[in-house]
């Protein structure tokens, strides 16, 4: 009988690195001693800094004690964090005490971990590590002079650029750790949990959102999900199936099901998926062109790829929604999914809407930009920006009304010309030389993978470039990257792929076999 294809792909010891190393004890100590005396000092004056230092001990206690597993146990951390945001979305954020929520002490730990028990020169060797760093760098130059006037708002505004730092240390771990298929085997596990639980989180956020609970001082409740990044994991997602690597990727009694078995889960999965992606796809237009670009570019350069399975479907919930009339409503008249919303929603993006709502928003944004790009291309701020702390909306004339107590808007919808507002134009230019580079050092690989039949690297190339061009997509139309639920997995995302190209350059070239037939156990 012929082994499951994912038995027989290449193991994943090409992508462990040929050097261990461990930092000394004394690093520990000196670093505990210190934190140990610090909390002592300020006890008295300063209790919650005191509260965060005996954690700090205890934290640096931990890592002696497990320094070994340091990086794997970084990366998990780091995986439940990236759960908690794509399930729980703003509301999880809030997790911790300002101002060090739940993703500033992932990120303490992540970058603590690859500083201890990594090399520099394991990233030194990366051109994108290089181009990254010089977009951290001018992001660095336009912050600092601002932090004086706008203190703790400056250093918010500048997660734009600072939760790159997800990306180097993603990066550093997964190469130290030789994780890059791991990493890649824990997402795909983690997709049966999303599909499942998603759509019960979204309608209880649409129906019930007073009741769901949130810690105190938190601006959103647990659960309250935008659709736009709803919909960029979904799209993640779509291209995961649509390439067919939760099978490529399965391990133990997983890698044992015969084909018809996975038929049978791809088929649960696809209607699990319509049903998370039904608010996303009939009421933001950013979400539902995040899953229309990441689907396109897999069906472009892998034309035989599986989507069989959610068009039809998808045939047979429009066909549904055309039967209904008036569609399903779900508390706002936003909200409501039917036929007639999907060609609203799809003729917004044209701006031939009739929707006043939708004309209104898209006339303001496009308004906005506009000003943004005389401001620097042709204006006083070409090579600085207006910097990070000030509020844009405001400074622009741009700030909608807000109900007293309600958090007022800081950017302009747009994470690409945000990012041109307060760097500048160097700022852009470093933002965009770094993002063409990751995607065509995607594309580049994704080729030479299928010339050398390396199946796995092929899919897993063409699955990060596909995922990376929703969040890309979404962030055009949305304040996403500015904020921890997708900055921090864009730049995580970022980092996988970082080291998935350096693993590909480094292993030696393995040619995969081919698929097994049809049905073949």
């Amino acid at each position: 009988m012929q082994r499951p294809l994912a038995a027989r792909l290449p193991a994943a010891s090409p992508e462990r690195p040929p050097w261990t190393w461990t930092p000394a004890p004394w690093v520990f100590a000196l670093g505990a001693a210190g934190l140990a005396l610090f909390a002592g000092v300020t006890t008295v004056e300063r209790p919650l800094l005191a509260v965060g230092a005996a954690l700090g001990v205890f934290a640096l206690g931990v890592a002696l004690a497990l320094r070994a597993e340091l990086p794997r146990l970084a990366l998990g951390v780091l995986g439940g964090v990236l759960l908690g945001y794509a399930l729980l979305g703003r509301g999880f954020a809030y997790v911790g005490a300002a101002p060090l929520y739940v993703g500033e002490l992932t990120l303490v730990l992540v970058l603590g971990a690859a500083l201890l028990m990594t090399r520099p020169r394991t990233l030194a060797r990366l051109p994108l590590a290089w181009l990254l760093g010089g977009l951290l760098l001018v992001g660095l130059v336009t912050t600092l002079p601002h932090v004086g006037t706008y203190g703790l708002d400056a250093l918010r505004d500048a997660v734009l650029w600072g939760y790159g730092l997800f990306a180097l240390a993603v990066a550093a771990l997964l190469l130290r750790a030789g994780g890059v298929l791991d990493a890649a085997r824990a997402y795909a596990r983690c997709v049966p949990v999303f599909l499942w639980c998603a759509p019960v989180v979204i309608v209880a956020g649409e129906v019930a959102a007073a009741a769901l609970p949130r810690f105190p001082g938190a601006a959103a409740p647990l659960g309250e999900l935008k659709g736009g990044d709803v919909a960029v994991h979904l799209a993640g997602i779509a291209a995961l199936l649509l390439l067919g690597l939760p099978r490529l990727l399965a391990s133990g009694r997983a890698a044992l099901l015969p084909h018809a078995a996975w038929a049978r889960r791809e088929w649960v999965w696809w209607a699990l998926w319509l049903a998370a992606a039904a608010i996303p796809v009939f009421r933001v237009r950013a979400g539902l062109l995040s899953i229309v670009v990441a689907v396109l570019v897999v069906v472009l350069l892998r034309p035989g790829s599986r989507w069989g399975k959610p068009a039809a479907l998808t045939t047979l919930a429009l066909a549904g929604l055309l039967t209904l009339g008036g569609g399903i409503t779900l508390g706002e008249r936003r909200n409501t999914i039917s036929a007639e919303a999907l060609v609203q929603n799809l003729q917004s993006i044209s701006g031939q809407s009739d929707d006043s709502y939708r004309n209104g928003t898209r006339s303001w944004r496009l308004n906005w930009w506009g000003d943004i790009a005389r401001y620097t291309f042709t204006g006083p701020y070409f090579w600085t920006g207006k910097g990070y702390g000030i509020n844009l909306a405001d400074a622009d004339g741009y700030q909608l009304g807000y109900a007293a107590g309600e958090a007022r808007l800081r950017s302009p919808h747009n994470g690409h010309l945000t990012l041109l507002a307060r760097s500048g134009v160097p700022g852009l230019v470093a933002w965009t030389l770094l993002n063409l580079t990751f995607a065509l050092g995607l594309l580049r690989a994704y080729f030479r993978a299928r010339a050398a039949r390396r199946e796995l690297w092929a899919r897993l190339n063409l699955w990060t470039l596909a995922y990376w061009a929703a969040f890309m997509t979404n962030a055009s139309f949305d304040v996403y990257l500015e904020g921890p639920t997708g900055g921090i997995p864009f730049w995580c995302l970022f980092g996988f792929g970082i080291a998935l190209l350096a693993v590909q350059r480094r292993s030696p070239p393995i040619v995969s076999p081919p698929l097994p037939p049809r049905g073949a156990a």
